[in-house]
């Protein structure tokens, strides 16, 4: 890995399981391990946490309204300029757009709210140029479709996290629009058999791979169940290295290397 930093790129430092001082602890044990933190945001309360610690250097964050959120975001009649004062303000740190996407199995009921909102934030990307980190949660199609209809007028650049869809169609075409995988504690269970051979699909399609924890949900196999940590990060590389027999997916990113030497 060359001394390469691990990169955590989607996690929620923000989230209420987390005290205060076990963020600070978080934050601290990563630089000692070398280990950069995308947090996302999911509203905009978890934007201002997140904002406070983007401080830390090896901190970068992401701001967006999660698909759980949309419903409730777009009783405000002005939305869609509150959202954007957020980019119209420069922030080095703001690297991401995320999390943002929809959610067809836990709130399909919502489902137009959500795509008014994901659409309005995928014109935000093509607008300020940044990445989108999306929840597609057995939403891949529809998500795909949304972003296709805007990278035919600007490229977009996205990431498809927490990514668990075996269909080779869908996984062909995101890999032709050049977009990322993310891949977290899912590839460790013990029955993530489809999945892993998926990545190795993708590996062989020269995909984009992405390592995530999305802590604090989601840990990885010893500690599922358990609360998640970003540190786990290195269960999830050591797994997919394993899987893949060779770690040159490390550190592919959807944004320039620049961005995490600042």
């Amino acid at each position: 890995m060359d001394n390469l930093p691990l990169i955590d790129l989607h996690c929620h430092l923000a989230d209420e399981q987390y005290t205060v001082n076990e963020i600070l602890d978080i934050i601290f044990n990563c630089q000692k391990e070398n280990i950069i933190l995308f947090s996302m945001s999911t509203n905009f309360d978890d934007y201002q946490i997140n904002l406070n610690y983007s401080n830390y250097p090896n901190v970068f964050i992401g701001f967006g309204i999660h698909p759980y959120e949309a419903h409730k975001i777009i009783k405000n009649n002005f939305w869609q300029e509150e959202i954007e004062k957020i980019f119209q303000t420069p922030n080095p740190k703001l690297k991401f757009i995320g999390e943002v996407g929809l959610d067809l199995y836990r709130i399909p009921e919502t489902q137009n709210q959500q795509i008014e909102v994901f659409e309005f934030f995928v014109y935000l990307a093509t607008k300020y140029k940044l990445p989108l980190s999306i929840h597609s949660r057995k939403a891949e199609k529809e998500a795909y479709y949304i972003l296709n209809k805007y990278q035919k007028q600007t490229p977009l650049s996205a990431v498809f996290h927490s990514f668990t869809c075996i269909d080779k169609e869908l996984i062909n075409k995101i890999i032709e629009n050049n977009w990322y995988f993310g891949f977290n504690g899912i590839i460790t269970f013990k029955k993530s058999h489809e999945l892993q051979e998926v990545i190795k699909y993708i590996y062989q399609a020269k995909g984009n791979i992405t390592c995530e924890t999305d802590s604090p949900y989601i840990s990885p196999e010893p500690y599922r169940g358990k609360k998640n940590y970003p540190q786990n990060i290195k269960i999830i590389y050591e797994k997919i290295k394993s899987i893949l027999n060779t770690d040159k997916f490390i550190n592919q990113l959807p944004i320039e290397t620049k961005a995490i030497e600042s």
